[in-house]
């Protein structure tokens, strides 16, 4: 959605198709949520869609939200409303809505064929993979479990509607996917205990004022130990407040990861990323305090550990699970087991009709990592042959193996300047 308003305001006169499978425009994963209470991870003066505008979001906000500014955690349906917004008033007569999946590319030598579900064809010079993120991946102990009380896709359209009031529910992951899905079911009225089990079992942090802390430029970190060393003893110096050393890093951090080799990047996903996630992607102090509430009454159980094993049983699923550092095994009975691991990165394996097709054409590589795909500096993708492909270019999560950087609205609004730039030409 960014890439096709930043496209239009680079090339007034471009013809423009953005092909959309979901029934509503600019509604993905995190803006499509029917509930109010899912929040903005970042407050609104961080999101304007427009990176030479900073206040767009927060002069909108106003007129929807009476009180609203810069500081407020904006409901995510609204924000879809925004770029829904956006797109009808500026995306202009020559941008045509396709309601569709796209499924297959063909390389032409004066562009690009776009395959669609039902047959149809499309004729571009450029080709903009805008695929955002994905549902969840499979653990490998549950990728054949096939029982309707395993929910698969926690972002499903009425994943947890209907879902017994009191019914018992394992989430597997305790990160942000799991703060949206105890707070959707809250919302759907459930009352019982919610359990949630992750190796590390460590919630994301909460937002809160801090002093800025800027760095001019990267500093010379040369591998993870290096960077564990220089956040202590910045924290040492600035005393218990570590947001602004975090967000200090921000500016830098796709820097200081292209500088890393392949295997001080695996040591750093290994080891440090759990840490790193739970700091740098933070919750709406809102949402935070109903967590801690939760927790804090029993209603939400956290648990540190894994899951060794699922039997369908006729009255519930019996969970098997071995805690962080234990030998024993546990077992835990629940009416339904959701998987919140979080977005699944892995194109080697992704089934997404699309990212199969393009894999096996050689115009998408998986990296090494699992991480998203390899790309060039500007976006392009790289194919099989190490080569970028001309007219075909991807921002966001995509990008994430070459700039570690790029899943929020400030780095993806910036990657959609640069690329409707290159465009115009």
């Amino acid at each position: 959605m960014l890439a096709t308003l930043q496209i239009r305001r680079a090339c007034p006169d471009a013809t423009i198709a953005l092909v959309e499978a979901g029934p509503r425009a600019a509604r993905g994963l995190a803006y499509g949520t029917p509930y109010g209470a899912h929040l903005l991870n970042v407050p609104a003066r961080n999101m304007s869609a427009f990176p030479d505008d900073a206040d767009h979001f927060v002069r909108w906000l106003s007129t929807r939200l009476p009180g609203s500014d810069g500081q407020t955690y904006a409901p995510r349906p609204l924000y879809g409303e925004y770029l829904a917004d956006l797109l009808q008033r500026e995306a202009g007569a020559g941008t045509t809505r396709v309601h569709g999946a796209a499924v297959g590319l063909t390389k032409r030598e004066d562009g690009w064929v776009v395959h669609l579900q039902q047959g149809a064809e499309l004729h571009v010079g450029t080709v903009v993979l805008a695929l955002g993120n994905l549902a969840p991946g499979d653990l490998a102990v549950l990728s054949s479990l096939h029982d309707d009380r395993y929910i698969r896709d926690p972002w499903a359209g009425g994943a947890v509607e209907g879902l017994a009031k009191d019914a018992s529910v394992l989430l597997i992951g305790t990160g942000l996917t799991m703060v949206d899905l105890v707070l959707a079911l809250r919302a759907e009225g459930h009352r019982a205990p919610i359990v949630a089990l992750s190796r590390h079992g460590l919630l994301p942090r909460e937002h809160a004022p801090y002093p800025a802390q800027k760095l001019e430029e990267a500093p010379d970190l040369a591998g993870p130990a290096a960077a564990w060393r220089w956040f202590r003893c910045r924290l040492a110096d600035a005393g218990p407040e570590w947001r602004g050393i975090v967000d200090s890093l921000r500016p830098h951090t796709s820097t200081i990861w292209k500088r890393w080799t392949p295997r001080q990047r695996r040591s750093f996903l290994r080891h440090a990323r759990f840490l790193w996630e739970v700091h740098r992607h933070r919750v709406a102090p809102g949402v935070a305090s109903q967590v801690r509430a939760l927790v804090d009454s029993g209603e939400l159980r956290v648990h540190r550990g894994k899951i060794v094993g699922v039997e369908s049983k006729p009255e519930r699923l019996l969970v098997r699970w071995r805690s962080r550092g234990g030998s024993a095994e546990e077992s835990l009975a629940v009416n339904y087991l959701v998987n919140c691991t979080g977005p699944n990165s892995n194109y080697a394996t992704i089934d997404v009709p699309l990212v199969a097709q393009m894999r096996r054409a050689g115009y998408l590589v998986p990296d090494a990592l699992r991480l998203g795909i390899e790309t060039a500096d500007n976006g392009a993708l790289l194919g099989r042959d190490g080569e970028a492909l001309p007219g075909l270019f991807t921002l966001g999560p995509l990008r994430r193996p070459e700039l570690w950087e790029t899943t929020a609205i400030p780095e993806i609004r910036a990657q959609a300047a640069a690329l409707a730039a290159l465009i115009r030409g």
